[in-house]
Formats: structure tokens, sequence, C-alpha cells
């Protein structure tokens, strides 16, 4: 006999309907803890024979058993087939037919799905069932409910008449909904509803005549869940996105945005996915702004990334970004990264490599966001930029050797009235710099030579500053070497193998009077322990730094026995000059007349159970025992979703920062947690960034509210904004996005929903 398919075609129902049935994703304990009224679901019928696939099994406390005729079952009536099993008060059960008439406390179980009704038919020749008056179980999402009328059509699709449906509790049932009629294409993996209602503790607050919804996790056309919050300068915010998808490598949103202070603005994004290339699309459109008395204000942003060759050895990389006038991020924007924007970029890369060669491309173009900015302080156009670069194969024991070249037209205008110094230069550079070197390495030991010959060359537009083809010459070499050296030894009771690995590094650059060349795109690296094997203390090729000098490190790792993982590890180091170093930018930036570096220490350590504590210090003892820089970090994370982060830094070669730094997500209760972050600045004595929430999750439904005040802008304004998101659990969310935002600003959070 054919069984009957009855379970799988209900549960895609269901979990078609489930817009985002994010119940299913919690793991068992967690939705024992959540869910701590166990669903009522009959114990399954106790199956005494040994049953082949397909083979039926019946039993009733009284039984008409009538042999290719129409038998009938009275009495805890029961029928199994495979994996499914029904029971009813009486069974009317149609060989020839291949059909059954359940009638009286129709109860149906499989793995996944509980089913009761007054009566049902079935027809096990075509998996056909009607089902009155249905109750139904899902015991991995607890979505339950009932309809007036159920129809099945195994694996082609599913009807359901006046129903309703909700991952509650029983004992708490905060959110449900009913509709009129549901149809459900497994086919076409879609679905439609009509004359929907959402109600929350029986009040109804959302209602749609229509809804259309995918019966899986594919994409679908369609308005997705809105979003609300309020802003100081926007007002009360309402977004209400719908989902185009155009085809399955592409897709768009478009979003119109209320602000009730400012007006309505139009958003829409366009992503595409290739094989070999994707992209996005972003635009927004203000027509009028009530605050500012703007007309059409507006955002563009255009990505796109392309690989080619035989291999995927070539790619192309294009972005264009505009925005309508200075003052749209600091308005729009949600974060102080955001609100400071000065310049967006306009770039075009097409990059190739294969046999240790690679060759790039660039045209790179900014706008300006705020005109007032002076134009010696904009940065270069690059029209355009090419490198052409070679490495043989690594090898040690013999000879290796390379080419770096760059030449790159630089442009920054000419149309204004120039700085008295003449900073706006306009020219060509062309860098070349071919190297070698031959690298020895040993178990416990390494060497390495390398010479390499810096050269570039200028040919720059009329300048009374610079003449017209200025140049520099010069040899670099550098050795760097090292030791290995390790033990076994014990730290905090835990077997630990300890390794001390000193590190050597000379360099010699001539010097060379550097003053002659313009500044393109040069300016000082940061100083950090990386940088104490650099041969360039300059990034960019108009400056190179002159040295003969001697860095002295050592680095400490103490790894696990057990575990091979890496429990601490901490580094030290300084540079030795030999010789005063004199080239720098102009206005001398960079000048440090000194017999040594700063000390650069840098620590990290998992050794305390849950904590991750690591930081680095810069200390110049020439400068008055100065603490140029400190960066000291701790995270607290004991188990998933519960985590602390505390931070300090402090900046005083460059910039005079001092900033504090803390920010959680803490559980208070099993089903309420705070989230926050304070980021403060000391000298000032002012908060750059505050923000407070609360969560709440239970069985069925989540909700997350934030409040958060932000610095916009480097004058000190401040913008004030408070966010909501609801999730209803098997059905989607409501209210502001907050979790992207949440993740971006509190390291390692996590959260369910």
């Amino acid at each position: 006999m054919k069984h009957l398919k009855v379970s799988m075609a209900f549960i895609a129902a269901i979990a078609g309907f489930s817009v985002s049935a994010l119940a299913a994703d919690l793991d068992e304990n967690r939705a024992s803890l959540l869910c701590p009224t166990a669903l009522n679901v009959p114990e399954r019928p106790i199956v005494e024979a040994v049953l082949e696939p397909d083979d039926t099994y019946m039993t009733a406390d009284d039984a008409d058993l009538i042999e290719k005729g129409v038998s009938t079952l009275t009495g805890d009536a029961e029928i199994t087939r495979n994996l499914q099993q029904v029971r009813a008060d009486k069974i009317v059960y149609d060989e020839p037919a291949d059909t059954a008439d359940l009638d009286g406390n129709v109860n149906y179980w499989d793995e996944a799905l509980f089913l009761e009704s007054k009566e049902a038919f079935l027809t096990f020749d075509n998996g056909i069932g009607e089902f009155d008056t249905a109750n139904y179980i899902l015991y991995d999402s607890r979505g339950r409910g009932q309809a007036d009328k159920l129809i099945v059509d195994a694996g082609t699709s599913t009807e359901m008449q006046r129903l309703r449906y909700t991952t509650c509790d029983p004992d708490d049932e905060f959110w449900s909904f009913t509709a009129k009629k549901l149809f459900l294409d497994h086919e076409k993996n879609q679905g439609t509803a009509r004359n929907v209602v959402l109600r929350i503790k029986d009040f109804p607050v959302f209602y749609t005549p229509y809804m259309s919804f995918p019966l899986s996790k594919e994409r679908k056309s369609g308005f997705l869940a809105p979003s609300y919050g309020t802003t100081a300068r926007q007002g009360f915010e309402t977004r209400t996105p719908y989902y185009w998808n155009i085809s399955p490598n592409m897709d768009a949103t478009l979003t119109p945005r209320l602000m009730t202070d400012t007006g309505v603005m139009a958003i829409g994004e366009f992503r595409y996915l290739f094989e070999n290339s994707s992209g996005e699309i972003h635009a927004e459109y203000l027509p009028s702004d009530n605050q500012r008395q703007d007309d059409h204000r507006n955002l563009f942003g255009l990505t796109h990334n392309q690989r080619f060759g035989s291999n995927n050895q070539g790619n192309l990389f294009l972005t264009f970004n505009r925005v309508s006038d200075q003052f749209y991020f600091e308005d729009f924007g949600t974060q102080l990264s955001t609100t400071s924007t000065q310049f967006l970029e306009r770039r075009a890369d097409v990059s190739y490599s294969a046999n240790g060669w690679s060759l790039a491309t660039r045209v790179q173009d900014f706008q300006t966001v705020d005109p007032s900015i002076p134009v010696t302080s904009r940065p270069y156009k690059r029209l355009p930029q090419l490198l052409l670069n070679y490495r043989s194969p690594r090898e040690y024991g013999s000879l290796n050797y390379g080419l770096e070249t760059e030449t790159v037209y630089f442009e920054r205008g000419d149309d204004v009235i120039f700085a008295a110094d003449n900073d706006n230069i306009n020219g060509l550079r062309l860098h070349v710099e071919p190297f070698i070197s031959f690298p020895m390495r040993t178990t416990a030991s390494f060497l390495e030579p390398r010479l390499a010959f810096d050269y570039t060359q200028y040919n720059l537009d009329d300048s009374a500053q610079f003449s017209k083809s200025p140049s520099r010459a010069l040899p670099k070499f550098s050795l760097d070497g090292g030791l290995f050296f390790e033990r076994e030894t014990s730290l905090f009771g835990s077997n630990v193998i300890q390794t001390l690995e000193p590190r050597m590094y000379y360099l010699y650059v001539p010097r060379d009077d550097q003053s002659d060349l313009p500044v393109f795109d040069t300016g000082l690296i940061d100083f950090s322990f990386a940088q104490l094997f650099r041969d360039n203390r300059f990034n960019g090729n108009d400056r190179q730094s002159d040295a003969n000098q001697l860095t002295l490190a050592v680095t400490s790792n103490f790894i696990s026995s057990d575990t091979g993982r890496e429990l601490a590890s901490v580094s030290l180091g300084q540079i030795f000059f030999l010789r005063d170093r004199k080239v720098t930018l102009p206005n001398n930036v960079g000048f440090r007349d000194e017999a040594s570096s700063a000390i650069v220490a840098e620590a990290n350590t998992k050794i305390f159970r849950n904590w991750n504590i690591g930081g680095d210090i810069i200390w110049d003892p020439n400068i008055g025992n100065s603490t140029d820089k400190i960066t000291m970090r701790a995270t607290y994370n004991p188990e998933p979703g519960k985590i602390l982060n505390l931070a300090y830094r402090v900046r005083r070669d460059i910039t005079d920062i001092e900033q504090s730094d803390v920010s959680l997500r803490w559980p208070i209760t099993q089903n309420w947690s705070a989230v926050g972050r304070w980021n403060y600045a000391v000298p000032e004595g002012r908060s750059l960034e505050v923000f407070g929430g609360i969560e709440y999750e239970s069985c069925c439904w989540a909700m997350r509210a934030v409040a958060r005040r932000f610095l916009t802008n480097i004058n000190g304004d401040f913008e004030t904004g408070v966010f909501l998101q609801m999730q209803l659990k098997g059905l989607g969310g409501i209210g502001q996005r907050t979790v992207e935002f949440l993740r971006q600003q509190i390291p390692g959070y996590e959260s369910d929903f």
C-alpha cells in the first residue's frame, strides 16, 4: 500500500509562513529555558509489530476486517504506516479505494508534527488529506494553532481556511495571527494569505488584505517588516522597505523613509552577483528638507568587483560615491566616523598577476564634501597610477630578487588661488626599486641580507618652488636576523612551552637632501612594533628616510603543551640610531634628533579563564620619559551572549587623545539583558558616545530598545535617538534593525534574534 504523505507538506506550510523562523534555530537547552511550558502532545502509540517499508499496521478495541473490502475499526482505532500514525474513535478503511474516514478525536503524529481534529478523510493513493476543525503543533519551531479546515495535497499544495498561528506558550500567548485563507504552492515554493490580522495579547495591531511569502529561505518579492525610531533632528521616523527579487542573482530594495521633522526620503539599493563579478548600487533622495530648507538632497554610491582571466588572476574594481551637500552625513549619518566624512572616493582599478609578476593600474579622484576645505589640504587625484612588480619564488640558501615600480600623475586642480608656499603642485612621479636578497634559515635561526636601489624621478608642471625634473637615487641595505629558543616550563599550574626569539635588524640608507622634492601622498607611519623592521618611516615614495640604525627586539610566546594554543605573548624592541636623521616632511614634520627611538612593548594573554587581555605601550626616554602611546584592552566572555569589553588609549605623539571605552551585553535574568557603550574623552571631560538599552527574549517573542547620544562633528554637536526592534518568532521583525548597530559598537556581540 502507498503511505500518506501529510506531515512534510504541512510542515512546509508553517515553515514557509515563518518569514524568519528563528525559534527553530535555538539550541535544545536554551529553548527549554526560554520555553518552560511543554506543549501538550499526546504520547504516540506503541507499535508492537516489526514493519517493513510501506507495511500497514492496524489495531483497535473492536475490528470488522474485510479483505479487499471496507473494514471498520472502533475504540482506540489506530493505523501506522512508516513514520506516520493516526488514531481515532472510529476508522473506516476502504481498501479498494485506499481511503480512510476518521471520526472522533482524530490524532496524527510523525517525527515533526502532531495534528488533531474532529474528523478527517485521507486518500492514501494520492496523498490528499482533509481535516476539519484541526489543531496542530510543530515540535521544532513550537508553532501551533487551529484551522477550521485543512487540505493537504502532499508535495504539491496546502490550503487552510480560517486559521490561527502562534509560537508562544499556551500559558503566555503574547502574539498570534489569523487569516481567512492560506494557500501554499510547494512546487513554486511560495504562498499567499488573505485577510491577515496580527494580534498582540488579542489586540489587533496590523491588518493586510493580502500577503505573499516564500515557503523556504529563498528570497521572494514583497514588503519587509517596517522599522521605527526617533531622533532629535529627524523626529519620529519610519521605514517600510519593499524587497524585489529580480532573479536568483539580482535583487533590489526600495524604501520610503518618513521623517516627521525633515520630510520623505527615497532609498534604493540594487545588488547583483554573477560567477565572476558582484556589485551594489545605493542611492538616497530627499526632494526637500524642512530643517535646512534645502532641495534635492541626495547620495549615490556604486561598487563593482570583476574577476577575469583563465584562473581569475585579473581583477577589476570600480567605486563611485557622491553626496549633494556638506551637511548630508552630519544630518543622516549614524556615527562619528560617518558624520565626519570629508572626502568621497571615486576609483577604478585593474590588476593582473601571474608567475611572480603583478600589474595594476588605477584612476582615483575624490569629492570634497566640505567645499571650505583648502585646496592644499585635499588629497591628490591619481590620473593614472601604474604599478608593475616582480618577485622571484622565495628560496632559502639562494639568491632572491625582485622589482617594484610605480608611475603616477598627481593632480589637485589649477583653478584656485594657491597658498603662498605653492603647496599645490601637479606632476608625474616615476619610482623604480630593484632588490636582491639571500635568505638563510635553520631550525633555530634565520638571517637575510637585502640590497635595494631606490630611484625616483619627477616631471612637474610649472612651479616656482621646484625644478621641473628633480630626482632621487639611493641604495638601501638591510640585515635581518634572529634566533629561536624554547623550553618546557609551567605557568599557573599548566605545562607550557616558552619560546624566546631575539631579533636584530640593521638598516643603512645614505643621507640625501630631499627638500627639493614635492610631497604628493607621503606621510609618517604610526610608530609600532612592526615599524621597527621597516626600511622607511614614511609611506609613499616622496620621501625615503636616511638611516644608519640598529633594531634590537625580543619576543616570547607561551604555548600550551596539551592543546598547542598560544596562551600569552610579549614583545619588546627599540631602534638605536648610529647617526642623526635629517630627512623630514615639509615644516620639519617627522624630525627627531635623538640617539634612540621610543621603546615599544606589546603583550597579549589568554591565561586567565574567559579573559582576553592585551595592549601596547610606546615610551620615549628621550623626551622627559614621555609616554607617546598606550593601548589597553580586555574582553571578558564567559559564555555566549555575555561579554564585557574594557579599553583605554592614549596618543601623545601626533594628536593629544586620551579615551576610555566600555561596552557590554550582560544578561540580568533568564529573559532580560542589558546592552550599552560609553566612549569618554578624558581631557575634554565629555562623552563622545553613550548608549544603553535592554533586550527581552522569551519563547515566542523578543524586544530590543536602545537610547543613544553621540557626537556628530568635531564642533561638538550631538545627536540623540531612541530605536526599537521587536521580533515575533516564527513570523518576522518589527522595528529599527538595531542588531547590526550593536554588533559594530560592542565587539563580540551575539544575539539569537
